[in-house]
């Protein structure tokens, strides 16, 4: 297979689910849209914060350590609050607007139509100021990121309340076509429009400003919201690939008086990208193995590695601070990184070493905060906020291996004839020789959950860097979706010896349907990851890590429910086939519908079927098809069928 870049690889995501659903004949392996974040709290939960309305200014760019925006200044939203799902924001942080609620389920009022989706608004703000106070309003965006990327027809909203007519007004609207490098910027207030074109549209922010003098909106009780229209995929044939779409980024959101058009200025020093993990292969390791890996997994002296920038012309002078806690004993280990200044617009990289050791008084993990923070001889009145000059991170070691950092921005999995039996893998290394008792995997949801497919989860040894001799096969199971978002999914194992050195862990097939595993983009474990297609374990073609952790040791997490039983293979039968055909599937399960779908991707009939009826073809083309027939027990199941007439 072609090795695509991460640039290609965004920009054809939106074409591969279109080649894979129309290769039906052949098997595929597959990378859609993300899923999203974790859940805390209910969405319809509200917020007590402010009983009075908000003051100008109002700034917020996200860098608070929440999954969501801050109800000291936001309604309760299922737009997501996070540090990994968009490309290079100006601060760390942004928030994103997807097709998801909070659990991570699709909007269900969602048609290949744009709707309206994600909602973030804004609390009440007192804008009772003349148009001669100059208001702006301004805004970074930025289309499809690390996500999926929106299309033509989808757009990102602005909309303004007036307090004295009780109405929002459509104020300002964006729509990008990815084909034609092109995004479009939509200023109601005025009915003009811009247009920009550049090849790098998911990666690049945009700004935005807005003049508001119109009256109906200098009232107290003003208000604004942001929009993200999202649509389904136009595809019938593989609900699968019907998953979280049109991913619209913003940072630095500021509303003031005397302000101008050109005002996107910001006197502040920030932090531009998250802390990453210490270890060297892993975000996670077992403690019990920590003794075993730390020389291979941590640099000694240790190292903490910050980025931040200059978002303005003014040269500061910044002091870095660290801090190191164990959070099994309290104690708290801080340093300095000393003072240096930082020009106008400049990025600065800055690496402190350190000696520190990891030690726990739990016995069977550890967790450590990991913190810096900047200080600068800054004057309050020129700086809009603290929260992005704090970064914090936590470092746990619990029973697991991890290479994933928890959070999922695409899917991905195997779809297609052929694929029944197929198997995926992912390479790790067990520092010491332990059983391995469990499997934890994220599952993204689908449409209508059509990704809740059988599977094997499997267990390989190493075999000169490819998986070998199959160690372990758990017997066939389902996924389970939590209640929330990025939530693993545990499945108890019989212990499997595992000896220190290369060991693999995926699962097999048994339908030829898209499994949607969670798979992160920000962590490159390309060379690890390993398919059966077309029969011989060759590696991955996307740039990303499967979100899958082998446990050891004592599996202290609940597990999910048992296995469950599989029917009989399906019979079709005649076949070749004039007029009707019978479907056999055993053991007295009934079949409740079905689908006929062409050799090119086209679902040509799809029917319920009454108490097992015989399915009429008679009307149907001379060819060859796919049958896929969906059981009352849940399961699906796939024969190729002739018709000839």
């Amino acid at each position: 297979m072609k090795l695509l870049n991460s640039n290609t690889m965004r920009k054809a995501l939106t074409i591969l689910v279109f080649i894979f659903v129309s290769s039906l004949c052949y098997g595929q392996e597959v990378l859609v849209n993300l899923s999203g974040y974790r859940t805390i709290s209910d969405v319809t939960k509200k917020s007590n914060y402010t009983k009075t309305n908000l003051s100008l200014p109002f700034f917020d760019d996200f860098a608070r350590n929440t999954p969501y925006p801050t109800p000291e200044l936001w309604e309760p939203s299922n737009a997501i609050s996070n540090k990994t799902y968009a490309i290079n924001p100006p601060t760390v942080g942004a928030v994103t607007f997807d097709a998801v609620n909070r659990k991570g389920v699709l909007h269900q009022h969602l048609t290949t139509t744009p709707q309206p989706a994600d909602t973030l608004t804004s609390l009440p703000i007192n804008l009772n100021y003349p148009a001669t106070d100059s208001i702006y309003l301004s805004f970074n965006v930025q289309p499809g990121g690390l996500g999926y990327q929106p299309s033509p027809n989808d757009s990102l909203v602005l909309e303004l309340y007036s307090p004295s007519e009780n109405r929002w007004v459509r104020g300002w609207a964006s729509s990008v076509d990815f084909n034609a490098n092109k995004i479009a910027f939509y200023n109601h207030l005025l009915n003009n429009k811009d247009e920009k074109s550049s090849t790098k549209l998911d990666s690049t922010f945009f700004t935005v400003n807005i003049n508001i003098d119109n009256p109906i909106f200098l009232e107290n009780g003003f208000r604004f919201r942001f929009i993200g229209y999202a649509s389904l995929m136009e595809n019938a044939t593989v609900p699968g690939y019907k998953t979280n779409s049109d991913h619209w980024h913003i940072d630095l959101v500021y509303l003031n008086r005397l302000r101008n058009w050109d005002d996107t200025i910001y006197n502040d020093i920030a932090f531009r990208k998250p802390i990453k993990s210490m270890l060297k292969n892993y975000t996670s390791v077992p403690w019990t193995h920590f003794a075993d890996a730390e020389a291979s997994e941590i640099k000694n002296p240790r190292e903490f590695s910050i980025v931040y920038n200059n978002l303005g012309p003014t040269t500061w002078n910044v002091t870095r601070r660290f801090a190191v806690t164990n959070l099994s004993t309290g104690n708290e280990y801080a340093f300095s990184g000393g003072a240096e200044n930082i020009y106008g617009y400049e990025e600065f990289t800055y690496t402190r070493p350190f000696d520190y050791t990891f030690t726990s008084a739990w016995p069977d993990s550890a967790k450590f905060m990991l913190k810096t923070f900047l200080q600068t001889d800054f004057d309050e009145s020129t700086k809009h906020l603290r929260y992005n000059d704090t970064l914090v991170h936590q470092l746990n070691f619990y029973n697991y291996y991890a290479l994933d950092d928890g959070s999922a921005e695409s899917g991905y999995g195997l779809f297609g004839e052929g694929t029944i039996n197929a198997m995926i893998a992912q390479k790790f290394y067990s520092y010491k020789a332990d059983n391995l008792v469990g499997v934890m995997i994220y599952f993204n949801r689908s449409y209508q959950d059509a990704n809740n497919q059988p599977f094997k989860i499997s267990i390989w040894a190493d075999n000169n860097g490819k998986p070998g001799e199959l160690l372990y096969q758990r017997s066939t199971t389902r996924p389970l979706f939590t209640d929330s978002l990025n939530c693993f999914t545990v499945y108890r194992t019989d212990p499997v010896s595992i000896p220190v050195g290369n060991f693999y862990i995926g699962w097999q097939q048994s339908t030829i349907e898209f499994l949607n595993v969670g798979f992160d983009r920000n962590t490159n474990s390309r060379e690890r990851i390993f398919h059966t297609l077309p029969g011989y374990w060759t590696n991955t073609q996307f740039e990303g890590t499967i979100m899958i952790r082998p446990i050891f040791g004592k599996l202290y997490q609940n597990p999910t429910t048992a296995p469950i039983s599989t029917t009989s293979n399906i019979r079709v039968y005649p076949n070749p086939a004039s007029e009707k055909i019978y479907i056999d599937v055993g053991n007295g399960i009934a079949v409740n519908s079905y689908q006929l779908i062409s050799i090119t991707g086209q679902v040509i009939e799809s029917k319920s079927v009454y108490q097992n009826e015989p399915i009429d073809v008679e009307h149907i083309p001379t060819g060859m098809y796919l049958l896929k027939v969906n059981l009352a027990n849940g399961q699906s199941l796939t024969s190729k069928v002739i018709i000839k007439q």
